[in-house]
């Protein structure tokens, strides 16, 4: 277990709530750490459809994901390219670390075909009627 994380977990959610005026039944952001950048998308499911939407992510909540990049790299952990925190109304949340197509130091390798197809995926989910 690595200690302060709970904190930081706490940051991100309320990142999360003060960035969305609607009523969600689900929400999320995910992050993706890049050599020399990193990449934060917000989205969410609204009651009223179902539809997802997205949401600028926070300062706050994007600063904490690097610090739980950090305390990981400070443990002694394997490095995580990408993260999705999804949380819930009520509280309830799960954090996912992804490994995939990393390089050495935990940087996501950047591959622009994979980068066109996240977006336009998540265009598709952002739009659809």
């Amino acid at each position: 277990m690595i200690e302060g994380l709970q904190p930081l977990y706490l940051q991100i959610a309320e990142s999360i709530q003060g960035s969305i005026e609607d009523e969600w039944s689900e929400a999320k952001i995910d992050a993706i750490f890049y050599d020399g950048s990193i990449t934060y998308f917000g989205e969410y499911k609204r009651v009223v459809d179902g539809k997802s939407r997205g949401f600028a992510t926070q300062s706050s909540g994007e600063r904490a994901f690097r610090q739980i990049r950090k305390l990981f790299k400070e443990a002694g952990k394997p490095l995580w390219g990408q993260a999705t925190f999804l949380l819930y109304p009520d509280g309830r949340f799960n954090m996912k670390w992804g490994y995939d197509s990393c390089d050495s130091n935990g940087n996501t390798i950047f591959d622009e075909d994979a980068v066109l197809k996240l977006h336009e995926e998540r265009q598709k989910r952002l739009t659809a009627e």
